[in-house]
């Protein structure tokens, strides 16, 4: 997309958002009471108009202008919704990014978020019989959230490590931190 497509596209976004909210774009004035576009179905409309405008064009900026450094800000942390229950690292990070500005942030991933909790000593690898190498919990990850359950794979059963809701608070207050440990 050529940048003055992403301008345009700003704009556009601008323009959706002031009418969603009741304004009149060209003027600034509130839109009458009564009128079509006060309607709260209407409003819901547009706004999810504009949020999936925002998501395109922030998706279209990341993938010609990568940042290389994960940002996560307070208002977006505040944002993340994870299910009920245990999740693992892949699905925390799928939380996580969809709340993310990618204009200005790498996204997380479950690959980099595991690198980084091994290293600070959260979680461990272990060999198993096979010769394969599997991320796994250690007693100091036990005490922060972390835990692993009995999963099964193609009739491969295999300890898969997640997180409870402890868990995810924990790395939730903490990634900044977390993701800023380069190596």
């Amino acid at each position: 997309m050529e940048k003055t497509d992403l301008e345009k596209l700003t704009k556009a976004i601008k323009i959706i958002e002031k009418i969603a909210n009741g304004v009149n774009p060209l003027d600034g004035k509130p839109i009458a009471k009564g009128h079509f576009l006060q309607e709260p179905k209407i409003n819901r409309c547009l706004l999810f108009v504009a949020d999936t405008l925002k998501r395109q064009l922030q998706e279209t900026v990341y993938r010609t202008r990568r940042p290389n450094v994960f940002i996560i800000s307070a208002d977006e942390k505040g944002r993340v919704e994870f299910p009920p229950g245990k999740i693992g690292v892949n699905e925390f990070s799928k939380c996580v990014n969809r709340v993310l500005d990618l204009t200005r942030s790498k996204k997380l991933t479950g690959v980099e978020l595991n690198k980084r909790l091994k290293k600070i000593g959260l979680l461990t690898e272990e060999q198993t019989p096979d010769g394969k190498v599997r991320t796994t919990v250690n007693s100091k990850s036990l005490e922060y959230g972390f835990e692993t359950e009995l999963r099964n794979y193609n009739s491969n059963e295999y300890r898969m490590v997640l997180m409870n809701d402890k868990g995810k608070r924990y790395l939730l207050d903490n990634l900044e931190t977390i993701m800023g440990n380069e190596g």
